[in-house]
């Protein structure tokens, strides 16, 4: 649920919250039909505003008990989703709100707004966000006895109540040894999100790549464009479509990248190169330079680039301190002959022998 100060930052107008509450009491009532609710989905299609209100407000009414039926409206089945629902006449912004008609008065309306934002006061959980910095990791315990593992320049918010355990990691990487519990242990990103079924999993969000490791146990993988299906590429018959919710067993891996994803299993010691971090060390296999700098970017202060396309491919292997960069510029200049302009302290340039 969304937080008081979140909901202000909408800026929902008086119209809107109005319009939101005399819904929820249509739907919830036995006089709506199906007109009512295929003007509803008009309304909702409206304007993204809509939708949060109308869904927010729904929440805080499902928390309390009061509307239990407001939930299944909101599902794709029950909602008729229309290809171009804006209006098509000028001035008709509030056509499709409730008809005055009804027995409800904006009084009553603005009494279930108002409650709603009263119980944000009460209902909300509590987040709590967690940070590293460049070059730093560190261990937590959350507190369902859960333990999290964060390596340098990651951070997530942390939503732990009576239901559910809510992880969201807005960037970097850690590992989570989930703690055996009722409660669902979900994972999300802007590229998908993880649901642990008794487990220990990496996830390292960098960039438009997510990557989940399963340590133990088990994890189902969502995209963001969930329900739509993965994809994967068959020489045999090209293109098929995958089940939108991949399964990870132990010593898999899965890689989603825009619309598209790698899943494979890896072996003892590929679990250990990827998971090296958490010793202070980074170790590469024949990876390209550009990949190892933006590696290493989470450990430097100190802003490295690769001057040229050409020396940006170039294959790198090797073991590298987190917390040294001079150390990590010189095994490249040693190993590789890569010459570093180093006239600015605080920015690099790598260039070809």
């Amino acid at each position: 649920m969304t937080r008081l100060p979140d909901w202000l930052d909408q800026n929902i107008s008086e119209v809107v919250a109005d319009d939101a509450a005399a819904w929820l009491a249509l739907l919830d009532s036995e006089r709506c039909n199906i007109a009512d609710r295929i003007s509803f989905a008009r309304w909702l299609d409206e304007d993204p505003t809509h939708r949060w209100a109308f869904e927010e407000l729904s929440e805080v009414w499902a928390r309390l008990k009061t509307l239990s039926d407001i939930e299944p409206l909101l599902q794709a089945d029950n909602v008729v989703t229309l290809a171009s629902a804006a209006p098509t006449v000028e001035n008709t912004a509030h056509k499709n709100s409730p008809a005055p008609r009804r027995d409800w008065s904006a009084g009553i309306a603005m009494a279930i707004v108002a409650l709603g934002i009263a119980a944000h006061f009460v209902l909300s959980p509590t987040v709590e966000t967690f940070e590293t910095d460049i070059g730093e990791s560190r261990a937590l315990v959350l507190t369902d006895g859960s333990v999290l593992e964060l390596n340098a320049r990651t951070e997530m918010d942390v939503v732990i109540d009576d239901q559910k355990r809510h992880i969201r990691l807005q960037q970097g990487e850690a590992v989570f040894h989930v703690a055996e519990d009722p409660r669902p242990f979900v994972v999300v990103t802007d590229l998908g999100s993880i649901t642990a079924l008794g487990t220990r999993f990496g996830v390292d969000l960098s960039g438009n790549v997510l990557e989940v490791s399963v340590i133990e146990g088990t994890v189902a993988v969502a995209t963001r464009d969930q329900p739509a299906p993965l994809t994967e590429y068959d020489n045999d018959i090209g293109v098929t479509f995958a089940p939108g919710t991949a399964l990870l067993d132990a010593g898999e891996w899965l890689e989603v990248s825009g619309s598209s994803y790698r899943q494979k299993s890896l072996g003892t010691e590929e679990f250990r190169k990827r998971l090296s971090w958490r010793k202070g060390v980074v170790i590469f296999e024949d990876q390209p330079l550009h990949a190892v700098v933006e590696e290493m970017r989470r450990y430097m202060h100190v802003s490295i680039h690769v001057a040229d396309s050409e020396l940006s491919g170039m294959r790198i292997s090797g073991r590298f301190e987190t917390g040294d960069a001079r150390v990590f510029l010189e095994k490249l200049g040693a190993k590789y002959g890569i010459l570093i302009d180093d006239q600015n302290a605080n920015w690099l340039l790598l260039r070809s022998p």
